[in-house]
This record gives C-alpha cells, structure tokens and sequence, in this order.
C-alpha cells in the first residue's frame, strides 16, 4: 500500500515538471516574440535622457521631484 502511495507521489511529481516545462517553453516562445517585435528606435528614444529647459529644472529643484 506504501509503494502504491509513493509510486502515485512520484508520477504526480513527473506531471509537474512536464507541465512546467510546457509552460516555461511557452513564455520563452513569448518573450522572443516581444523581442523579435520590439522597434530598436524605440528602446533607444526611452533611453535618451530627457532636456529640461530651465524653468522646468528650477521648479523641479524647488518641488523636490
């Protein structure tokens, strides 16, 4: 009875990973297809640090943001 027990646990464990595995190939299909579909214009427009003109640099010192 113990062994039925332990050989259920056991294929209940090798389900789960295959389903984890399942699902992790999935994301990672996903995650590529957000790359692939990623505009190199726009990663680089994020990075660039934004011009303030004086005035707003002022009230950002004066504000604390």
């Amino acid at each position: 009875m113990n062994n039925q027990r332990t050989e259920k646990i056991l294929s209940w464990y090798q389900n789960e990973i295959q389903r984890d595995n399942i699902e992790l190939e999935v994301e990672k299909k996903k995650f590529l297809n957000k790359i692939k579909n990623t505009n190199r214009e726009n990663i680089i427009e994020t990075l660039k640090p934004k011009k303030y003109t004086l005035w707003q640099r002022i009230k950002k010192v004066l504000m604390g943001i």
